[in-house]
C-alpha cells in the first residue's frame, strides 16, 4: 500500500491539521468541515500553507457536515467510505479539530476500519495514536515540523504579499549589517536620548520620503557635543558644526534612515537579539512585516517570530509616549492577537520611564491591562541583558 489518505476535521485552529499533513505526507486529503468553517475559508488557509511549504498532494475534497449532529456526521462519512476505495490507501484520521460531536462521530465510524486515529494535544508538537488495529497503547510520537512566520500566518487566513515578504527579508539583512551601530545607540541610550528625541521630532515633521529618494535634512540640536554623540554622528556620516551651545546638523535622509531614527533602531536591536537566538530553537524572525488580516485590515508588525509552532510578536517603543498613552498601546497590542490563533504571545518592549510608579514598579493599571491583553511588558530601563530576558520568557 503505497498511498496515504489523511482525514482532517476542520476548526478555527488549523495548525494541528497542517502539522499532521506535513508529518504523514498523504497523497489524498479529506477534510470534514462545516458551513461556518467554509465561510471562513479554513480549508483554503490550510492548503495555502501547504503550498507555502512546497508540499504537493494528488487529491483533496471536503465533506460539509452539521457540527452539532453526530448522526449527520456519521451518515456522511459512512456514505463517503462506501464510495471510496479505502483498500488503496493507508488511512489516518486526525480527530484534533472540528467540534466534539464531529470528533465522536469520526471516531465511531473509523474505529471499525483498518486505520490509525490520532490526536494532537495543543500546544504540544506530538501526536497520540488513540486507535490502531493490532497495536496497544503507545507513547506519543514527536512532530519535528516547525512553521515559519509566514506559514503560521497563512494557516490563519492572513495574507502576506510576496512584496511584503521580500521587504521584511531585506529589512532583516540591513539590520544585521548595522547591528554594531544599533548596539552602540542601545548601550548609550540615556546619554543619547536628548539627541534621539530631537531628531525624531524633526523627522516627524517631514513628509513621507519615497523609496529610492534622498533629501537634504538639517536641524539645530540644543545640546552638548559629547564623545558619545560624536561617535553616533560619525557612524551615520552626519555633518555638523558647533555654534555656541548649539549643534547645526546636516545630512541626507532616505526613507530607511527616516524610519530608523524615529524608532526603527530599537526594532532592529530587538530583531538582532532574537535572530541570535535561532540556534537555541527560534524558527524564524521577521522585521517590519506587513500583512492583511482575514477581514482585509492592513497592519505592520515591528518584530514577529515563531518558536515551537507558536507565534510571538514584539511592539517596540523607543521614546516616552507623547501621543499614545501606554494603556492604549497595550490595548492595540492585545487587539492585534485576535487573528493569530491560540498559540500567540506578545511583548511590549519600551524605553519609556512613564510606566513606573514612585517605587520604580510598573504601574498597577498597566500590569492589569497587560494581563488582560496577554502581553508581557519589557521595561528596558530596568533590563540589563535583553537576550537573557527573552531566553527566560520564551524557553521557560
Amino acid at each position: 500500500m503505497d498511498k496515504t489518505l489523511l482525514v482532517s476535521l476542520i476548526s478555527k485552529q488549523t495548525i494541528p491539521n497542517i502539522l499532521a499533513i506535513l508529518h504523514f505526507k498523504p497523497n489524498y486529503l479529506l477534510f470534514v468541515s462545516t458551513q461556518e468553517m467554509q465561510q471562513k475559508k479554513k480549508k483554503e488557509a490550510i492548503l495555502n500553507t501547504l503550498k507555502q511549504r512546497g508540499f504537493h498532494w494528488e487529491r483533496d475534497e471536503v465533506l460539509i457536515v452539521d457540527q452539532d449532529s453526530i448522526s449527520d456526521c456519521m451518515d456522511k462519512l459512512q456514505h463517503w467510505i462506501e464510495n471510496t476505495n479505502l483498500h488503496a490507501y493507508e488511512t489516518i484520521v486526525n480527530i484534533t479539530g472540528g467540534t466534539k460531536m464531529m470528533s465522536i462521530a469520526a471516531y465511531e465510524v473509523f474505529k471499525k476500519l483498518p486505520c490509525q486515529i490520532i490526536y494532537i494535544p495543543i500546544p504540544r508538537n506530538e501526536f497520540f495514536i488513540i486507535h490502531s488495529k493490532g497495536k496497544g497503547n503507545m507513547p506519543p510520537t514527536k512532530i519535528d515540523i516547525r512553521l515559519n512566520v509566514v506559514e503560521y500566518l497563512t494557516a490563519y487566513g492572513i495574507n502576506i504579499p510576496k512584496k511584503a515578504q521580500q521587504k521584511s527579508l531585506e529589512n532583516g539583512q540591513k539590520a544585521i549589517k548595522r547591528f554594531d551601530k544599533t548596539k552602540f545607540i542601545y548601550k548609550h541610550y540615556l546619554e543619547l536620548k536628548p539627541f534621539l528625541k530631537a531628531i525624531c521630532s524633526e523627522l516627524r515633521r517631514l513628509k513621507k520620503i519615497k523609496k529610492g529618494k534622498e533629501i537634504e535634512f538639517s536641524f539645530v540640536f540644543c545640546g552638548s557635543l559629547t564623545d558619545t554623540l560624536k561617535r553616533l554622528l560619525s557612524d551615520w556620516k552626519f555633518n555638523y558644526e558647533v555654534d555656541n551651545d548649539k549643534l547645526k546638523i546636516k545630512c541626507f535622509i532616505n526613507s530607511d534612515l527616516h524610519h530608523y531614527f524615529i524608532g526603527g533602531w530599537l526594532e532592529e536591536y530587538v530583531y538582532n537579539i532574537l535572530h541570535d537566538l535561532k540556534p537555541q530553537g527560534i524558527t524564524d524572525v521577521q522585521l517590519n512585516l506587513q500583512l492583511i488580516s482575514s477581514q482585509g485590515a492592513q497592519n505592520e508588525f515591528d518584530v514577529m517570530f515563531t518558536y515551537e509552532n507558536a507565534l510571538y510578536f514584539v511592539e517596540c517603543k523607543s521614546l516616552d509616549q507623547e501621543h499614545d498613552k501606554e494603556q492604549d498601546i497595550l490595548y492595540k497590542v492585545g487587539a492585534l492577537q485576535t487573528d493569530f490563533g491560540l498559540r500567540v504571545k506578545s511583548f511590549l518592549a519600551t524605553q519609556t520611564t512613564n510606566i513606573f510608579d514612585q517605587n520604580g514598579e510598573i504601574k498597577d493599571h498597566l500590569k492589569r491591562r497587560a494581563r488582560q491583553m496577554k502581553t508581557t511588558i519589557l521595561p528596558l530601563a530596568q533590563i540589563n541583558d535583553l537576550k537573557e530576558r527573552f531566553i527566560g520568557e520564551i524557553f521557560k
